[in-house]
């Protein structure tokens, strides 16, 4: 039989993870996408939300049974779904500490993916994204009780990507199937072949090519206070909304901007995190 768990992809912050989702949102009568269902829990504990962090336990196991039910394409049961995860490892990684749930039963329901993207792309491009947030909040006024930091050393989660990835190795004691962002860029066909032979699915040419769109009910996440940024999809998802195609998601050209010093410290902390799980990426 084979392997029908739920497919996580976990990834750290501006990893085209978002992108990633994409092929599988092509297989619409294969595959039913969820985008990152831990997020909201992450930044309700940022912003200290105590309503929801009173009922963590709650929601942690709402969002897992969520993750788990059964899907059906159309509603017919005689055609199940495979479900694809897609989320932030450190969101996930910090409420399972003190919070374990019957870590090895729960982690083993699933198949366990990584992606990785080099921290001198990624951390600056989470740096330009959150960025735009703080000015947009500016702009509209929005009051400092409303906010949350976004950009940190904290917030990264390359860190926190590796200390998952060891984890779940240990735990499952199985093959973990992991990406580095630019060999998806540069091979993308090669790539996603070898994924979807590792994850027990069947490669097929319309992966590669899609439309550009706001997949609104895909990426609809309810993040405390982020929506009162105007234009919130063109700050963090515009990359993947103009996208149509691996190789192509480089082909809009990013503002030259002078990055403080801080940014270029925090890519440095990350590097060794990135490198040693890029030891165990997928080679094509």
């Amino acid at each position: 039989m084979t392997d029908q768990r739920p497919v996580i992809l976990w990834a750290h912050a501006r990893s085209l993870s978002t992108v990633f989702e994409r092929p599988f949102i092509q297989l619409d009568q294969e595959f039913h996408v969820i985008h990152e269902p831990f997020v909201p829990m992450g930044y309700a504990c940022k912003a200290n939300n105590t309503e929801y962090l009173d009922n963590i336990q709650h929601n942690f196991t709402s969002i897992l049974n969520e993750i788990l039910k059964p899907r059906y394409y159309d509603g017919d049961k005689k055609k199940p779904l495979r479900v694809f995860v897609k989320d932030l490892a450190v969101f996930f990684y910090n409420a399972l500490q003190g919070n374990q749930l019957q870590l090895k039963e729960i982690l083993s329901k699933f198949k366990h993916t990584f992606l990785i993207r080099n921290p001198e792309k990624s951390v600056k491009s989470y740096y330009r994204a959150a960025s735009a947030t703080y000015k947009a909040w500016d702009e509209a006024n929005v009051d400092d009780s409303k906010r949350v930091e976004l950009f940190s050393s904290d917030s990264i989660g390359i860190k926190e990507l590796r200390a998952l990835y060891d984890l779940i190795k240990d735990i499952t004691e199985e093959e973990i199937v992991l990406v580095d962002a630019d060999d998806l860029v540069r091979e993308p066909e090669k790539v996603l072949r070898k994924y979807c032979e590792m994850i027990g699915v069947e490669f097929k040419e319309k992966m590669l090519r899609w439309k550009a769109e706001k997949i609104v009910e895909c990426w609809n996440v309810k993040i405390p206070d982020l929506y009162d940024v105007p234009d919130y999809y063109n700050i963090w998802y515009r990359s993947a909304s103009e996208s149509t195609g691996f190789n192509l998601i480089n082909g809009h050209k990013k503002e030259e901007i002078e990055y403080p010093q801080n940014v270029y410290d925090i890519i440095a902390e990350n590097v060794p995190y990135y490198e040693y799980l890029r030891q165990h990426k997928i080679n094509v």
